[in-house]
C-alpha cells in the first residue's frame, strides 16, 4: 500500500514550496529526499517512489522554484540570488523530513542539475545525511563555465533576467543529441525507451527554454562544487554513489569518472560508481529501468542497514 500525500511548506521569503510524500504503511525506516532535475518536477518521481515504499522505504520530493504545475515562471527560480533561494528550499524541506520521521536515515538524491544542489547542500548540511546518490552527474569544468557566465551575464543585460535566450539554450544543450543522430527527436539523448521520450516531449511542464537568470544560478551553483576544496567541506565518511548511463551527455562515463576521481583524491571513504552501459540521461525512465531502480534502493538499503523486504 502507498500512501501519497501533499503539503504546501512557507520557505524563509514566504514562497510556497510543493511537497509530495509517497510512504508505506507504518513506521518509515528511512527516507529519500529527492532533488529533481532541470525542465522537470516531483511528479516524475512517482513510479521511483512506489517502488521505494514497497521496500519499507518513504520518498519526499519536491518542485524546484519555477518549475511544475504551481509556477507561471518555468524555468526561473528568481530575479536575485535565485540558486541560493533553491538550497534553502531543500533544507526547509529537509527539516520538515526531520520532523516527520524523527530519527529515521535519510538519504539525498540528487539528478542532474539536482546532483550539483544536492552536491552543495552536502557541503554544508552533510551531517544531517546518512547517504548521498548523485544520478546523472558530471565534474563541471571551471574552463567552460567561465565563458557561459559571460554569455549569460550579456544576454541577461540583452533580454532582461527573465528573459528566454535560445543562444544561452543552444550553448547549454546544443551538441546533446548528435551522438544519437539520425535522431527521431531534439531529445533522444534522455532515453533509449520512445515512449518516456515522446511522454516528456508532449509534457508542456517539461523542458525550457530557460530564463537568463536561472543559467546564471546554474552556474552559480556549478561554480561552488567544482574544486578539491569545495569537496573537502563535504564529510569524508559519507556513503556516496555515482550513477549513471555512459551515454549520457551532460556526463557520461567520462564526467563520471573525473568527478569519482575527484571524490577520491579528497579522501571520501565511502565512494561507489555505477555505470550503465549504453544508457542515456534518465536513467529511471530508462529501458532498463527496473534494474536502475533495484539497484539503487539495494545501495540505500545496504548504506542505511536496512533489511531488504518485497
Amino acid at each position: 500500500m502507498v500512501y501519497h500525500r501533499k503539503q504546501i511548506l512557507a520557505a524563509v521569503d514566504g514562497h510556497n514550496i510543493h511537497v509530495q510524500v509517497w510512504e508505506p504503511e507504518g513506521k518509515a525506516n528511512c527516507v529519500i529526499q529527492v532533488l529533481h532535475g532541470l525542465g522537470e518536477y516531483a511528479d516524475r518521481y512517482a513510479r521511483f517512489a512506489t517502488a521505494a515504499v514497497s521496500r519499507g522505504l518513504t520518498v519526499c520530493a519536491h518542485d524546484h522554484r519555477g518549475h511544475g504545475k504551481h509556477t507561471n515562471a518555468s524555468g526561473h527560480f528568481d530575479n536575485n540570488d535565485g540558486w541560493q533561494k533553491v538550497s534553502a528550499d531543500a533544507l526547509t524541506v529537509n527539516d520538515f523530513i526531520r520532523e516527520q520521521f524523527e530519527n529515521v536515515p535519510i538519504v539525498l538524491l540528487g539528478h542532474s542539475m539536482g546532483s550539483y544542489f544536492a552536491q552543495e547542500f552536502a557541503m554544508h548540511y552533510g551531517t544531517r545525511l546518512s547517504g548521498l546518490v548523485l544520478s546523472a552527474s558530471t565534474w563541471p569544468a571551471r574552463l567552460t563555465l567561465a565563458p557561459m557566465k559571460l554569455f549569460a551575464h550579456i544576454e541577461s543585460l540583452r533580454l532582461g533576467a527573465c528573459g528566454r535566450s535560445m543562444l544561452l539554450d543552444q550553448l547549454g544543450f546544443g551538441n546533446f543529441n548528435k551522438p544519437f543522430e539520425p535522431a527521431r527527436t531534439e531529445l533522444d539523448w534522455l532515453s533509449r525507451d520512445e515512449n518516456e521520450v515522446d511522454k516528456y516531449v508532449a509534457d508542456p511542464l517539461c523542458g525550457g527554454p530557460y530564463s537568463c537568470q536561472l543559467w546564471l544560478d546554474l552556474i552559480g551553483v556549478l561554480w561552488g562544487i567544482s574544486s578539491d576544496h569545495a569537496l573537502e567541506r563535504i564529510r569524508s565518511d559519507l556513503p556516496i554513489l555515482i550513477t549513471g548511463g555512459e551515454s549520457d551527455p551532460v556526463g557520461g562515463d567520462k564526467g563520471m569518472t573525473r568527478l569519482a576521481m575527484h571524490y577520491a583524491q579528497t579522501s571520501h571513504q565511502r565512494l561507489s560508481v555505477k555505470i550503465y552501459p549504453q544508457g542515456r540521461h534518465e536513467m529511471l525512465n530508462e529501458i532498463n529501468r527496473d534494474e536502475v531502480t533495484a539497484d539503487w534502493l539495494d545501495w540505500v538499503a545496504a548504506t542505511t542497514g536496512i533489511l531488504r523486504s518485497g
